[in-house]
């Protein structure tokens, strides 16, 4: 007794389906992980340009002013 071919199709197509549909969950992580990534990126590229802006602005400012120099060895804090 020969089986019928259709046992055969069905053996293959389960295991099949299942890679198909791990594969389309692993489609789905890549593109959520690729958004978070550009978002994360954009992110780091904004915090970039506030850095650069507030540098500026130390740099710009006179620190002279009202802030007077600190010397560990002869100012000492309050606590000891």
């Amino acid at each position: 007794m020969t089986k019928p071919p259709y046992d055969d199709h069905a053996s293959f197509s389960a295991p099949i389906e299942d890679l198909q549909v791990r594969i389309s969950f692993l489609d789905d992580l890549v593109e959520q992980l690729n958004e978070q990534l550009a978002h994360q990126s954009q992110e780091i590229t904004d915090l970039k340009k506030q850095m650069q802006l507030l540098y500026r602005r130390v740099e710009a400012s006179d620190l002279s002013e009202g802030i007077a120099e600190f010397d560990p060895m002869s100012n000492r804090p309050p606590h000891y």
